[in-house]
């Protein structure tokens, strides 16, 4: 991992426009893994099927990456809380 001025770079050392930029390279990504889940569904699927449980798992966190980038674009309010929330938090 890169260091900034000696300690280990973070979610807090991106800009707004780094985090805005990140947000939009998933966006497609985060589609993709959408519509692929429900075309799982209208397939039939089995709701405990590991291959759509890994799909759901993966559209959740790659959502969640977009939330969290979105946060961090924004300049004021939501933006910048002084640290990375992360998965659950």
């Amino acid at each position: 991992m890169r260091r900034l001025g000696g300690r280990q770079q973070g979610a807090n050392d991106l800009t707004t426009e780094q985090a805005a930029r990140i947000r939009e390279a998933l966006v497609p990504a985060l589609g993709y893994l959408g519509r692929l889940r429900e075309r799982m569904d209208r397939t039939g699927f089995a709701p405990d099927d590991e291959l759509r449980g890994l799909t759901s798992a993966a559209y959740d966190a790659v959502h969640h990456l977009c939330v969290e980038m979105h946060y961090l674009s924004c300049s004021s309010g939501v933006g910048r809380t002084g640290r990375f929330r992360g998965i659950g938090g």
